[in-house]
């Protein structure tokens, strides 16, 4: 009975940690881009701070990102990615409802978000794509981060 316990157990337990040892997986300061002007049909892209909590859930990475209040905008609700557990590069991605301005009409429209993030030690990079339903979207704009130190 000790044997058969005993590989189990030494089945079970290396499967555990390469998701509990996945780099992403912490808290970290971020910094995003959180919109887009465009005026005379060049873009600016207004970038934001805040905090980011990645977590494994099963065979998934689930990161929460709150964003600091911006000057002169309603605080934004927290953001749920969610990526399937991978080595290297995890693509999330979140589904939301983004209010866009055209002329100042304002009308509410669907976003997907694409982040492509990585970490190397205490060091988080990559890009989001964000696709904002029958208006032009944000393309591979950077993200970056440092690892919160508890």
């Amino acid at each position: 009975m000790r044997r058969v316990l005993f590989a189990v157990s030494a089945l079970v337990i290396p499967s555990l940690l390469p998701a509990q040892a996945h780099p992403l997986v912490g808290e970290w300061k971020v910094s995003v881009p959180a919109g887009m002007r465009v005026e005379d049909g060049q873009p600016t892209y207004i970038m934001a701070n805040g905090a980011m909590t990645v977590v494994v859930a099963g065979d998934s990475l689930i990161a929460t990102m709150k964003m600091e209040p911006m000057e002169g905008r309603p605080p934004r609700p927290a953001t749920r990615l969610a990526a399937k557990l991978a080595a290297g590069k995890v693509t999330f991605t979140n589904s939301s409802e983004a209010k866009v301005n055209v002329n100042g009409e304002e009308t509410t429209k669907t976003a997907v978000s694409t982040f492509v993030l990585d970490a190397t030690g205490d060091m988080l990079a990559g890009t989001v794509t964000r696709e904002i339903d029958g208006v032009a979207g944000m393309k591979d704009q950077p993200v970056k981060g440092t690892r919160v130190k508890l």
